[in-house]
């Protein structure tokens, strides 16, 4: 089966929703121009801007009921597309009301499918204001076995590796990923993630600036060999790809059998 991808890379106007999803509309006609696209990804928090601090409580929505989900819902099904875009939940945990920097995937019938909570947070704004996910979870949709990670979850091989052996294809990954230190680390990280678990990986990063952080782009679609099959620039910008889920199962039963001849027997120190 194959499954054309594509990834809106663009900048979210800080705490202006009504702005980001009225772009998000526009980015979501502009990809479907072309009619074969059959997932699209945003960035991480596309709907609300990185940099929110206090704002974050504003302008969260439950899921599956929040306004915007809907909006996004209604545009899946308009135009035959799943969709994944970030934003932040809020919730109810242990009777109180929490937040989470979440990724909601919609059908292309208008349904949402699911969400995912980033389980990684960076130190600093993340850490003040979001709680930490807990499920990593796949969805068997029409388009392949989708899983999805946020932007730093991408550092931790666990996730992905997790996602893969509960038969994830596709992962995608929004991003807000911003200028590193050592220049290249999402190249490697992206690289490292698709060869380790033989995955396809549709990374979709910020561009512009927020408050204090600069966000660099470089979004990707990366092949189950690490290597990118599409990769783009420093601005706002759509990639897309078309990839073979076919190709998965004989990839991992023949050289690449990086999945079936794990050894789990002598992995304890990795939950100690």
């Amino acid at each position: 089966m194959k499954t054309k991808i594509a990834c809106v890379q663009m900048q979210s106007t800080l705490g202006d929703k009504e702005a980001n999803l009225n772009k998000m509309i526009a980015k979501v006609e502009e990809v479907m121009q072309d009619k074969n696209v059959q997932l699209i990804v945003f960035p991480e928090l596309s709907l609300t801007g990185y940099e929110c601090s206090d704002l974050y409580e504003e302008m969260a929505e439950t899921y599956p009921e929040g306004s915007s989900i809907d909006i996004m819902a209604q545009q899946a099904k308009k135009h035959n597309v799943h969709i994944i875009f970030g934003m932040v939940e809020k919730a109810e945990k242990q009777g109180k009301e929490v937040l989470y920097n979440t990724a909601v995937l919609i059908g292309n019938d208008g349904t949402p499918v699911g969400k995912y909570r980033k389980t990684h947070l960076v130190e600093g704004e993340e850490t003040k204001y979001f709680e930490k996910g807990t499920e990593y979870n796949v969805f068997d949709t029409p388009v392949g076995k989708i899983g999805i990670m946020i932007c730093w979850d991408t550092a931790y091989p666990e996730v992905a590796r997790i996602l893969a052996l509960k038969g994830a294809e596709i992962i995608a990954v929004p991003a807000a990923w911003e200028t590193e230190p050592n220049e290249g680390d999402w190249e490697l990280v992206n690289a490292a993630r698709s060869f380790d678990n033989v995955v396809y990986l549709a990374s979709c990063n910020h561009v512009g600036r927020d408050r204090t952080l600069d966000f660099f782009g470089r979004s990707k679609i990366s092949g189950p060999l690490g290597r990118p099959v599409v990769s783009a620039g420093a601005g706002e910008e759509i990639i897309s790809a078309t990839v073979d889920l076919s190709k998965l199962p004989e990839l991992r039963e023949g050289y690449y059998v990086l999945l079936k001849d794990r050894n789990p027997g002598t992995y304890e120190e990795l939950i100690k």
